[in-house]
């Protein structure tokens, strides 16, 4: 990271303030200097088509944003005393994520930017904000590039939260649009007043590759909820695997039954094939393993489909979909959690499985090195290499004794290091710093 300075002093005029890289101590003083000052009405921007990680991260700031500091009604509504709107897709698969956050009581506004009408409402829904907030679940793409575009247009200040940062050249697309987004991405760089990097390798990849700039670059990790995600024990634990067993395999388990977890979205990225060949090795070597793959996506037919021909209908069950809480259920109860991707950003799931006390085995990309900084909470493989994932988790799950150390030191870790509050602090903290004041203060829009 850069260099770490502290906070200067709320009466400095805020627009001649470079934009820190905080240290733990920095922060810690900015926002106690910061406490009180407002936040308003903020602007969120999705342009995702689908749900994963990015898209429950946002829904979880949006709650913090909105949730009261308080429970004094004199303090007014808000972490900051503000408000806050969605701006995203109108497609279905968002529709259940889109409710959820209206019963929050903040406004979504669902546009495909496919009609000129569109651009307008944008353009007008950006311009009445305070702030817009970005988050990019990919690089590339229209709709993104767009809002910030409008933002700019409307004079508003922008934060870009980047939660996959890739080499450009490494997306499959013809010559001409490669050098097209290799030039559009860097636009990032002026078009946002701070991007945020949620993981160490997207902030060197934005810095060091795209040439963002360190003053203004921030990293902030992603978190887990510490209360929802908890190690379950006793006949709480053995009942919710029962019940697993009962609804996916069609009977009980015994009870040394192994149960591996694996939450990801059913595309290429996430390497899933490459888990179902692993499953085959681990299965002729300890057939008390069950793989247990919740999630959907283009791929779920052609999974299955692998599934059937290595037989293993019987060791690799498909969960389809599930609610965040039952997930969360799931985890605590499980002995593994498996995450082969072949590229990452902050995997979100990733954090979650260890604070429920699941020991992890994942492929060594992105931010996933952030988490797993040592051996002491699972193992880390190459990315692509099934033979490798398949002895890892052999080697986690055929001992008892330092499974359980590495459950413990995984939840441990993702208590000390990975709190979605201290995200959600972080990241609220930079939106006092860069609002307006009433009487003037602040950076504005730039």
């Amino acid at each position: 990271m850069g260099p770490q300075i502290n906070a200067r002093p709320a009466t400095r005029d805020a627009s001649k303030i470079p934009l820190p890289l905080w240290g733990r101590a920095g922060w810690g003083l900015f926002m106690a200097l910061h406490d009180n000052a407002e936040i308003r009405r903020i602007v969120y921007v999705c342009h995702s088509k689908e749900i994963g990680g990015a898209e429950l991260y946002l829904e979880g700031l949006i709650r913090f944003t909105v949730s009261p500091r308080s429970p004094s009604p004199a303090r007014g509504g808000g972490q900051g005393g503000g408000s806050a709107e969605l701006i995203c897709r109108r497609d279905p698969v968002l529709d259940q994520w889109v409710q959820g956050i209206i019963d929050l009581g903040v406004p979504v506004h669902r546009l495909d930017l496919k009609r000129p009408s569109d651009y307008l409402a944008m353009l007008r829904l950006l311009r009445r904000a305070d702030l817009v907030h970005l988050v990019l679940a990919y690089p590339t793409g229209k709709y993104q590039l767009t809002a910030a575009l409008l933002t700019r247009f409307g004079g508003r200040p922008l934060v870009a939260t980047h939660q996959l940062v890739v080499e450009i050249g490494e997306i499959a697309m013809n010559p001409f649009r490669r050098a097209f987004w290799r030039f559009a991405f860097r636009l990032y760089r002026r078009l946002a007043r701070v991007n945020i990097a949620s993981s160490k390798a997207g902030w060197q990849s934005l810095v060091r590759r795209y040439g963002f700039p360190e003053s203004s670059t921030e990293l902030i990790h992603n978190g887990a909820n510490l209360e929802r995600f908890a190690p379950i024990t006793g006949d709480e634990r053995r009942a919710i695997r029962l019940a697993i067993a009962d609804e996916l395999a069609g009977h009980p388990w015994p009870d040394d039954i192994l149960l591996s977890c694996t939450i990801a979205r059913f595309s290429v990225q996430k390497g899933l094939f490459d888990l179902v060949t692993a499953a085959s090795e681990v299965a002729g070597r300890l057939p008390a393993v069950r793989f247990l793959l919740a999630g959907d996506g283009e791929l779920r037919e052609q999974l299955k489909a692998r599934v059937t021909q290595l037989n293993l209908k019987d060791r690799v069950l498909f969960a389809g979909a599930r609610p965040l809480a039952e997930l969360a259920r799931w985890l605590g109860a499980a002995d593994l959690f498996v995450l082969s991707s072949h590229y990452e950003g902050m995997p979100l799931s990733l954090i979650e499985a260890m604070a429920a006390g699941c020991p992890v085995v994942a492929t060594a990309v992105g931010g996933v090195t952030d988490v797993v900084a040592d051996d002491s909470v699972g193992r880390l493989v190459p990315p692509k290499k099934p033979e490798a994932l398949a002895q890892a988790i052999i080697d986690v799950l055929s001992d008892g004794d330092r499974r359980r150390a590495m459950a413990t030191a995984a939840r441990a870790r993702a208590v000390s290091a990975f709190d979605v509050n201290t995200c959600y602090q972080k990241t609220t903290a930079i939106y006092r710093m860069l609002i307006p004041s009433p009487s003037g203060g602040g950076q504005g829009g730039g």
